[in-house]
């Protein structure tokens, strides 16, 4: 999914940055002095944060008078710099729905600024980089198809993870050689993880990292059965004592007949078998499954407190 929160909180900081616009210097000049209009590619130059932030915002509510071209890359690559989170989310989103979007030539300045932005500090000037940029990208270079791959493996937030299977599928030869080589450099449990969902088929040697443990949990949240949630969960952990998970972590969120039983997994060999076994909708039907990254587990610890 988007993540609107960076862009929200770019209109909102936006808005009162319009206060500062007098606080520009006026050009030395010996006209009568008189109102004078910037435009939005000088203003991303030189305003300040609040105001690139102001820019952005009219060009992302289609406000630029004759549209997006060339002419503001330059300001694009100083907002690229800004010291300001949003102001360097925004120009990302910007760069790949602009020049990046729908073009089978992308302009080379804009991918390398995003290339620059993937690699930002900010996780969200990272996914606005990635999500709206370099994912867009239909012909992509072995560089920017090992960037992709380096994303998957360390973020796996769901939307993003998504978005760079689905925009590999056309490049599945180039991600396989380029995972058996990093592989080959030294046994990755990440890499290993992320294989099948990006080159479609497992590596050589798979059963070595069987016992291994994952790079991050895995969790999978099945559909309660009834009113008796802690039968139901006692079931399911019976189920999966069954198929070779010695103690299941098995916890019930929700309440009345509104709940779900949530399991994670830490072995690779465990994980491996509850979706083999839970492959098909059955008693026990898996209704959706994630990598947990840190972020993703804090929020359902605070839902199930609530």
């Amino acid at each position: 999914m988007n993540k609107p929160t960076v862009f929200a909180v770019a209109c909102i900081l936006a808005s009162a940055a319009l206060a500062q616009t007098n606080a520009l210097p006026p050009a030395a000049t010996n006209a009568p002095a008189g109102p004078k209009t910037i435009s939005l590619q000088k203003m991303l130059v030189i305003g300040p944060s609040g105001l690139k932030l102001h820019s952005l915002a009219m060009i992302t509510q289609d406000k630029a008078k004759d549209g997006v071209d060339e002419s503001f890359l330059p300001g694009f690559k100083v907002c690229s710099e800004d010291s300001a989170t949003p102001v360097r989310s925004v120009t990302a989103r910007l760069l790949g729905q602009h020049f990046v979007e729908g073009k089978e030539a992308p302009n080379p300045e804009a991918v390398a600024l995003l290339i620059k932005l993937a690699k930002d500090e900010s996780a969200d000037v990272r996914y606005s980089a990635v999500y709206h940029g370099l994912t867009q990208i239909q012909n992509k270079s072995p560089e920017i198809v090992e960037l992709l791959i380096d994303v998957a493996s360390t973020n796996r937030e769901q939307g993003l993870y998504e978005r760079i299977i689905q925009s590999l599928e056309s490049n599945r030869e180039q991600v396989v050689q380029t995972l058996d080589k990093k592989l080959a450099e030294g046994d990755n449990i990440a890499l290993y993880e992320i294989y099948e969902d990006l080159a479609g088929k497992k590596p050589a040697n798979a059963d070595k990292y069987l016992d291994m443990p994952s790079s991050r949990p895995k969790m999978f949240i099945f559909k309660g059965g009834g009113n008796a949630a802690e039968a139901f969960k006692a079931e399911l952990e019976a189920e999966l004592n069954s198929i070779g998970l010695e103690v299941p972590e098995v916890v019930v969120s929700g309440v009345g007949e509104n709940y779900v039983l949530l399991l994670k997994t830490y072995i690779t060999k465990d994980r491996i078998a509850v979706e083999k076994a839970f492959a098909d909708p059955g008693k026990f039907t898996v209704t959706q499954e994630m990598w947990l990254t840190p972020e993703l587990e804090i929020q359902i610890e605070a839902m199930r407190q609530k």
